[in-house]
């Protein structure tokens, strides 16, 4: 019985989501892996990231698609906080600028891989600089 409270609204969730994709609200949410597996959920312009460790937001200031809307590049700005664990000695802060392509998958499910030059600011030097990560992601939009 609890296993039916649980999966009936999901599954009317997932049969709603081709008719709620036309709505075009301009939200979605999904799972990610960036700063760690997570959850990510975007609002128009603008995308989160969070886990247990990890939170990030990017704002888009390019966006390029195809004629079919089924593909487009972006390049997004934004800033990302991790946690060092039990020493705040490592806990590390910084800019990123992530770089990616959005595939649709479907009406209301979209993929997404990117590249994410950022620089970390930390009491460890060892933790401290430039790097670049990747990130890929599904979400489902609204």
């Amino acid at each position: 019985m609890k296993l039916l409270r649980i999966a009936l609204p999901l599954l009317a969730a997932f049969v709603s989501a081709p008719s709620l994709a036309y709505s075009n609200s301009g939200f979605g949410i999904g799972v990610a892996y960036d700063l760690g597996a997570g959850v990510t959920a975007q609002f128009r312009d603008t995308s989160f990231f969070a886990n247990s460790d990890a939170l990030a937001a990017d704002f888009r200031l390019q966006n390029l698609r195809n004629d079919r809307g089924t593909l487009h590049a972006y390049i997004d700005g934004g800033l990302f906080y991790e946690d060092g664990g039990h020493d705040s000695y490592n806990d590390r802060a910084g800019v990123r600028l992530p770089i990616g392509l959005t595939f649709r998958v479907a009406p209301s499910l979209q993929a997404y891989i990117q590249a994410v030059p950022n620089y970390a600011f930390s009491d460890n030097e060892g933790k401290e600089g430039f790097e670049v990560d990747g990130a890929l992601g599904i979400r489902l939009r609204f």
